[in-house]
């Protein structure tokens, strides 16, 4: 459980580096076209990081979606029954009491 929560941390982090990585229309945190040293164009570099953007967005909602399997699998209660309650008897029979 410990190994799938740090790579789910890794593909969050990733992700967000890889969204800040992306040019805009105006070129707010993107990367020039001369970034890359002539390796790649502008729009290269663009079709890249929009596939590594899109891979690792997808298998962020893959780990998401098994984290959540792996936990609901150990316990008999859902999200909702393990919660405390709010309303329970004993708080709402006791009048609240004003402050000195």
């Amino acid at each position: 459980m410990t190994t799938l929560i740090i790579i789910q941390l890794i593909l969050a982090v990733a992700l967000v580096i890889l969204v800040l990585l992306q040019g805009s229309d105006n070129e707010g945190l993107g990367l020039g076209g001369g970034t890359f040293g002539g390796m790649m164009s502008a729009r290269g570099s663009a079709n890249l990081l929009s596939r590594l953007t899109a891979i690792t967005a997808t298998l962020f909602m893959v780990m998401s979606v098994v984290l959540t399997i792996t936990a609901s699998i150990g316990s008999e209660k859902n999200v909702l029954e393990s919660l405390p309650s709010i309303n329970n008897e004993e708080s709402s029979q006791q009048e609240p009491s004003i402050p000195e």
